[in-house]
């Protein structure tokens, strides 16, 4: 009886075998490849996103130039057709405006003795300094892209940006390493998200600096201008002799903001 039951379960195990193959070729048979014309983006751009998109999915992507090869279930490939159409798009392209401001304040107070002709005269100066000054850079960059600010000057990095949230990813990539990386996104109209990174030797080692962190993450509305940060400095002097003494303060701060526009 044993012996029996034995045999049986060694039959059924290609039986099942079988069924599986059968089920498999099945549904590998109901699906089809069908080819999407792209017009604005690459191939090698909207096959990445879309892979991602359907890791689970039994679904093969292919980029040949300017088509992507999608073989998949009839119902996938719908839902796959319906995304391309929305993701071949022209890229939106933004103004960045990078805003250098700095301010200068000082007062210098002094007060000395002087002889002439035989006689002891008495002197005393006041004088108070103020300068305000602004520029702005700007550069029209696309959607995807980014700009590194540094130094008074704004240049698009001729590559796009890995890493996600990560810094360090970025900062193996860029190789200066000084000022700030802007990378926009246009969420909508009315919305932008700016990943900002600031590079830890530029100019953080400057005493006095102010950032908010290595890395942050902002959604703002366009046109809305936002600090990176700044630099503050203050020198206080004081100079004497026999028979006079200056007293000096100095104050210089410098502050960068930035605003991304979307461009119709």
């Amino acid at each position: 009886m044993r012996n029996t039951e034995h045999r049986s379960v060694l039959w059924l195990i290609p039986a099942l075998f079988l069924a599986m193959l059968t089920a498999s070729t099945v549904v590998w048979a109901q699906s089809e490849a069908r080819v999407y014309e792209l017009n604005n983006r690459t191939a090698d751009d909207i096959a990445l996103q879309i892979r991602e998109l359907y890791q689970q999915s039994p679904v093969t992507v292919t980029a040949r130039g300017q088509q992507l090869v999608v073989r998949g279930e009839p119902a996938l490939l719908d839902e796959i057709g319906t995304l391309v159409q929305s993701m071949d798009v022209p890229p939106v392209q933004m103004r960045i405006s990078v805003r250098y401001r700095q301010n200068i304040g000082g007062k210098q107070s002094g007060d000395g003795v002087s002889l002439s002709n035989g006689s002891a005269g008495a002197s005393v100066e006041r004088r108070t300094i103020s300068t305000n000054s602004s520029r702005e850079r700007q550069l029209i960059v696309q959607d995807g892209q980014s700009a590194h600010i540094t130094s008074g000057n704004v240049r698009t990095l001729p590559f796009a940006v890995k890493g996600g949230r990560n810094p360090a990813a970025i900062l193996q990539q860029v190789e200066t390493r000084s000022g700030f990386v802007v990378s926009p996104q246009a969420i909508s109209n009315q919305a932008v998200e700016l990943s900002i990174v600031s590079f830890e030797e530029d100019p953080a080692a400057l005493p006095g600096y102010e950032t908010e962190a290595l890395m942050t993450i902002r959604r703002v509305e366009p046109g809305q201008w936002v600090s990176l940060g700044g630099t503050r400095t203050s020198i206080n002097q004081e100079q004497q002799g026999i028979t006079y003494r200056v007293n000096s303060k100095r104050a210089e701060n410098l502050s960068i903001d930035v605003k991304v526009e979307i461009l119709p």
